[in-house]
């Protein structure tokens, strides 16, 4: 080493006032050897003020709470992970990120590059692991002074549109700091502003009847320009649930139910932002539309809005729709909405637990000042499908990749980013694939996060798509319907974990209230009965939606 070069204590300490001055505010460590100059960095930062550090023992878990805490607060999140298998199993989180247009530093520690290929223990190639899903990646060498660019990296997950990188980190013996280097104290970050570019708005001329459709990472100001705009031209809007726009004025409760039942008024013109598609009827409707323009504002994910290929125009900015007005267009489709609404009133009145109607008491039932974080497959649907519009809530979820992998941990990173009242809607099998997310371990900050669980033993949603038709039956169930027989209540009581199971709504809204005010994660098991019996429900209700 030169006389230029940098302990590992030193070279650590570079990389967390860089991850301090691109705006970090929580960091969360998976705890191992070679990470450890990092680790013993950021926990003197935490003891400057400048930090708050999380934990986690499985590197899985890990990712994906830097990933939920990143997305509830818009703050680049590092996640610090130990050399060889560890950095692997963040990829799940970082794939979800890159979709998902969120700030996660992956701060990966490696050995010397000395070391590589010659069957060291803890050593893979993992410098550039992660490939097309990082904004940009970065091999440290041991010893590197190379401040500049571990910055440059670093501060990329922010800059433009947001996204993952990793700064792979050698790290040479000691991993300690030694007696001189003790003491450290971190320098607070300096205030950055940011400016805006100015889009200049394009005028487009479009037919009179037409619609809007919101979905995930839309814009808040171009939402709010939506709710504006489709007022002036008495347009309906059509939205999914982690749009964030089922307050709005012209929102369709069950505009997909409508479209399902093929009742809904003939289409002309569709403007989109952000991802849309969740259900089938909604991109069949992209298929079919003459015109679609397609809004992908710069700071979204990297993909565009465009999952059909029938944008017509893809723009940055909400653009001057230019449109003879029909004043009976808007009232079509509420007229029609009203009658789809009592329909699913009517199908979900019973007081026993389906699918859709405890989704819909959660829904109903959460406050103005909550959070709903909900898992992909089924319950995203059932609340697109049969929610409601209402004031209030935030909904968040994983839609880049729309992947069931890290709810639990991602709706736990949501929690603590916000310090607000979460609740996380997902599946049995979602549920099983991430318990390791319920152990947080002793001391670590407790989220206020209730989990309800739809329990139908197994798989529900391949059964309404090709796989469930009556002629694949003879292995259906082995394969894709996949039964637990778990009771998952006890799973969770087992790990310490305040738990309930309900039949009822009753109980369901009981079970709601009573953990409202309890700090830590709760679980509320719903048995949701059989899902050949709720799959008919749901067809049931697009039935009586059409014959209205």
């Amino acid at each position: 080493m030169t006389s230029n070069d940098m302990t590992s204590t030193e070279l650590a300490r570079s990389i967390v006032q860089s991850c301090l001055d691109a705006g970090a505010e929580q960091v969360v460590i998976a705890p191992g050897s070679r990470n450890a100059p990092l680790s013993w960095a950021f926990a003197q930062a935490e003891k400057a003020g400048l930090i708050k550090i999380q934990v986690r023992i499985d590197e899985r878990d890990a990712g994906f709470l830097a990933l939920g805490i990143a997305k509830a607060t818009s703050k680049p999140v590092p996640v610090v992970v130990t050399s060889g298998s560890a950095v692997a199993n963040l990829m799940p989180a970082v794939v979800e990120a890159f979709h998902s247009a969120v700030p996660v530093i992956v701060l990966s520690a490696d050995r010397p590059a000395s070391a590589r290929g010659k069957s060291a223990p803890q050593t893979i190639n993992q410098f550039g692991m992660f490939g097309t899903f990082v904004k940009s990646q970065l091999d440290v060498a041991a010893g590197n002074a190379a401040a500049l660019d571990i910055t440059k990296a670093i501060e990329s997950s922010v800059s433009g549109r947001p996204g993952p990188v990793q700064v792979n980190v050698q790290f040479e013996l000691p991993l300690m700091p030694d007696v001189n280097e003790m003491e450290w104290q971190p320098k607070s970050p300096s205030l950055k502003s940011i400016s805006k570019t100015e889009i200049n708005q394009k005028h487009i001329e479009v037919p009179a009847r037409g619609i809007f459709i919101v979905g995930d990472n839309a814009d808040t100001e171009a939402i709010d320009e939506i709710n504006r705009v489709s007022q002036e031209i008495g347009w309906p809007i059509l939205w999914e649930p982690t749009a964030n726009s089922h307050m709005l004025t012209n929102a369709i409760s069950h505009g997909v139910v409508l479209l399902q039942a093929d009742i809904a008024p003939k289409v002309e013109a569709v403007v989109t932002f952000g991802t849309v598609g969740l259900s089938r009827a909604i991109l069949g409707l992209l298929k079919s539309v003459p015109i679609h323009i397609a809004i992908h504002s710069a700071t979204a994910g990297p993909d565009l809005p465009d999952p059909v290929s029938s944008a017509n125009e893809i723009l940055e900015c909400v653009p001057k729709l230019e449109t003879k007005i029909d004043p009976e267009w808007l009232q079509q489709w509420q007229t029609l909405d009203n009658k789809a609404a009592i329909a699913v009133e009517t199908a979900l009145a019973a007081n026993t637990l389906t699918g859709p109607s405890a989704a819909q008491v959660v829904w109903n039932q959460a406050g103005q000042d909550d959070q709903l974080f909900v898992a992909a497959s089924w319950p995203v649907r059932h609340l697109e499908a049969h929610a409601g519009t209402r004031n209030g809530l935030q909904v968040f979820g994983n839609r880049g990749a729309n992947g069931i992998d890290g709810l639990i941990s991602t709706a736990t990173g949501v929690a603590i980013g916000t310090k607000k009242r979460t609740v996380l809607l997902m599946g049995d099998i979602a549920f099983l694939h991430d318990l390791g997310g319920l152990n947080l371990g002793e001391g670590q900050e407790q989220p206020n996060l209730t989990i309800v669980v739809l329990d139908n033993n197994g798989s529900g949603i391949f059964s309404q798509l090709e796989q469930g038709a009556v002629e694949y039956q003879e292995h259906y169930e082995k394969v894709f319907g996949t039964p637990h027989g778990k009771d998952l209540w006890v799973i969770a009581e087992s790990l310490g974990i305040p738990a309930k199971q309900v039949t009822t709504k009753t109980e369901l809204k009981f079970a709601l209230e009573s953990f409202e005010k309890m700090p830590g994660i709760k679980v509320i098991v719903c048995l949701t009965g059989d899902r050949s019996a709720e799959n008919d429900l749901i067809k049931q209700i697009v039935a009586q939606v059409k014959s209205s």
